[in-house]
């Protein structure tokens, strides 16, 4: 067998060791035992399409008041309101999902303390980042940000989504149509803390 005949095996294996303690060592600082395999599997497995599902019937039922502003070629508008449809209201982050049929060949990813980075290979793919970002008390999501590219013959848009755990979710896009004029939105949901 191959493997067994190569004398430089065993100098493979003893310079690789220090990354991969190293590499243990970023995931221990993050969480806890217990929480470690988690994060590991979150890295490989993220599921936006899921983890914004859960959030939307999490936020349904919760009922929070949101003050929304809406900025469309530079005409704003703000407003406190109760969300009516939190799977409406979320739908631009939950369609942004990698994780069914995911492909490695496509995607760079980077799991530095408590972020996982999923980064684009190629700029023809739609989703070109996906960022999340763990809290190191509870290692949950804490933020995820999403860059959104689609490039056809009619059309250039690019979208930049960020959304942070009951604080603030946001959705920048600007669209470029071949023989009309640019025009660029921006939505901003800010969360209202309740008045105890």
């Amino acid at each position: 067998m191959y493997w067994y005949q190569n004398k430089n095996l065993y100098k493979k294996v003893s310079s690789a060791l220090p990354l991969l303690v190293g590499s243990a060592l970023l995931f221990w600082s993050c969480s806890s035992p217990s929480g470690q395999q988690k994060a590991k599997k979150t890295t490989d497995i993220f599921s936006v399409d899921s983890f914004f599902s859960a959030e939307a019937q999490r936020l349904q039922q919760l009922n929070p008041s949101v003050l929304k502003s809406v900025n469309k070629d530079g005409e704003k508008e703000q407003r406190e309101l109760k969300i009516e449809n939190w799977k409406n209201e979320l739908s631009a982050f939950q369609s942004a999902d990698i994780s069914k049929n995911f492909d490695p060949a496509l995607y760079d990813v980077k799991a530095v303390d408590c972020v996982t980075e999923f980064t684009a290979k190629k700029k023809e793919l739609q989703i070109q980042k996906l960022r999340i970002e763990f809290d190191r008390k509870n290692e949950k999501v804490k933020h995820i940000q999403i860059d959104k590219k689609i490039a056809n013959s009619l059309y250039d848009s690019e979208e930049k989504l960020d959304y942070y755990i009951d604080s603030l979710y946001s959705i920048v896009k600007l669209q470029d149509v071949q023989g009309l004029d640019a025009n660029q939105y921006e939505i901003i949901g800010r969360f209202v803390q309740s008045k105890k």
